[in-house]
């Protein structure tokens, strides 16, 4: 279990209280909107509230007024950056008067992509065009937050993601094995409650749901367990094949290839 310890004070806002969508502009660099439900955090009227972009390298913040008074500013474009770039979003309440003092933040924010999903479907495996050389696909686990980088050469390569079978059916059982394998061998993160904001806990609990019971895999290092808990990810895959119908998908998919 991965305990998380906070020596600063500073509070936490759940993901679930922000929605942020991403707007591709033809004619111009993406925009976002930010619906801040924030009331109930305690902390003075005066405070700032900051929305910030950020991307590696790259990092832009928007001011959206105070907590007595949210102001949604008008330009709220993301210059500089790849439309199809994966970016991500954080929130937080700063008092200005005391020397920028955070008292409130939410970190990781996957926002939603108007062109690829329902407003305010959560993803748990958002998505980033890269230049991966010969590679049509990779899963980052070294960022911030799991993503799946395709290669950005490839035509039409965001909607084969989405809608081949082919591809549904050979990439997506691995990409889960991989996740599953570095949270629960890797960082032996067994409990979704231990830290419900987490995306390794976001993760568990998808998977918990779709096994249907509140079975979790048993933590520790040692030999016996850790073949439990490549059983459960074994068993974890095969309900998410199971649940996609991976199988028939890919049948269906070589015979109008064959056809």
């Amino acid at each position: 279990m991965i305990r998380r310890f906070n020596y600063t004070g500073r509070k936490r806002i759940a993901r679930s209280k922000i929605s942020i969508t991403l707007f591709n502009n033809p004619e111009g660099p993406p925009s976002f909107d930010a619906e801040l439900d924030i009331d109930g955090l305690n902390v003075p009227g005066h405070a700032h509230v900051f929305v910030e972009a950020y991307r590696r390298a790259y990092f832009k913040r928007f001011s959206f007024g105070t907590i007595a008074r949210i102001q949604t500013p008008t330009d709220r474009y993301l210059t500089d950056l790849d439309p199809k770039a994966l970016v991500m979003f954080r929130v937080k309440v700063v008092d200005l008067l005391s020397k920028g003092r955070i008292l409130a933040s939410a970190d990781r924010i996957v926002p939603t992509r108007t062109e690829e999903e329902p407003a305010g479907r959560f993803s748990l495996l958002p998505v980033d065009f890269v230049d991966l050389g010969q590679s049509v696909w990779k899963l980052d686990l070294a960022s911030d937050w799991p993503s799946l980088q395709l290669n950005k050469h490839i035509e039409n390569i965001r909607e084969i993601a989405r809608s081949d079978s082919y591809f549904l059916s050979l990439v997506y059982p691995e990409v889960v094995r991989q996740v599953l394998h570095q949270i629960v061998v890797e960082e032996d993160h067994t409990d979704p409650a231990s830290d419900p904001e987490d995306w390794m806990s976001q993760w568990l609990s998808f998977i918990v749901d779709l096994i249907g019971a509140r079975r979790l895999p048993p933590s520790g290092e040692s030999e016996p367990i850790l073949q439990e808990k490549l059983k459960w990810i074994d068993d974890a895959v095969e309900a998410f094949c199971f649940d996609n119908q991976m199988l028939a998908k890919y049948i269906q998919a070589r015979s109008a290839g064959e056809g």
